[in-house]
């Protein structure tokens, strides 16, 4: 009698083994990885951005985060901007272009694009228009007073334009040009006539704002609540959930975690183990 309780005892132990995963190590290390603080400068980057100690399957892959000398920096597409703050409940980045923050006098300007996929401009936003390598035209001069130009060295400026911001172009001729965006406060001391070469560059400085597609984000609550930690998977790039008992597709509880090699109840080969041990309990 005592040898069958000790017999059913073992049993019933190897029987609770078996409906839980065995590879709790790698679980683990997704899940606490991804709860590794990354800040840079005073900026606290989480979900759905990633870099420093938290690896790409804790973010979005398009939303990595380098931080450079406490700069927060991001490239999207062939373009790297400076990030200067990041709206999480709204879904908004505020950024600035790397190149123009160095020098408004670009040597091989080229225009900047996103992947509407996943981002799209906010509307309040508006574009500037800069014109590179510009000369007046032989026999034409310009205006005394012209605050939308900006010199790049004696004989070659720049000028700018956007709405209320008009300029005569058939005085110049310009090799280049490409489209920014600044912000509508910005826009508004660009209007100015007294604007300067200054508020141009503290223009550029301000930044735009895109905000990224709700899509991204929009199971990240749903998995927070769970007890999760929002990420990625780092095959697909899909929407992850990573719990202490596994990585899911959507929230900590949604069914048998999806990382390989974990010994699950779900397992054919496991589940007529199973069958087999609870009709001998």
């Amino acid at each position: 009698m005592l040898s069958d309780l000790h017999s059913t005892v073992i049993l019933f132990i190897i029987l609770c083994f078996l409906h839980m995963p065995i590879s709790l190590g790698q679980d683990d290390e997704r899940y606490r990885s991804c709860g590794e603080p990354f800040q840079c400068g005073s900026m606290n980057i989480i979900y759905p951005f990633w870099g420093g100690r938290k690896p790409e399957y804790c973010g979005h892959p398009s939303f990595e985060i380098k931080c450079e000398s406490s700069i927060p920096k991001i490239a999207i597409e062939s373009t790297r901007y400076e990030v200067i703050d990041i709206n999480t409940p709204n879904r908004i980045v505020t950024l600035a272009r790397d190149d123009l923050l160095s020098s408004i006098c670009l040597d091989n300007p080229e225009n900047a694009s996103f992947d509407l996929n996943t981002f799209s401009y906010v509307s309040s936003d508006l574009n500037i228009t800069l014109y590179f390598g510009c000369t007046v035209r032989p026999g034409l001069q310009l205006p005394p007073s012209s605050p939308n130009r900006f010199n790049c060295n004696s004989s070659i400026f720049g000028i700018y334009t956007l709405i209320n911001v008009p300029f005569n172009l058939s005085l110049v001729t310009c090799q280049e040009e490409i489209i920014a965006r600044v912000n509508q406060t910005s826009a508004v001391a660009l209007a100015s006539p007294t604007a300067s070469v200054e508020v141009l560059r503290r223009a550029i400085a301000g930044g735009f704002s895109v905000n990224w597609t709700a899509g991204i984000d929009s199971k990240c609550q749903q998995c927070r609540t769970s007890g999760g930690r929002c990420g990625s998977n780092p095959d697909s790039g899909d929407f992850a959930c990573h719990c202490l008992n596994g990585t899911h597709s959507n929230y900590c509880n949604d069914g048998p975690n999806h990382l390989p090699g974990n010994l699950s109840s779900t397992n054919p080969h496991n589940l007529l183990l199973l069958e087999s041990l609870e009709d001998k309990l």
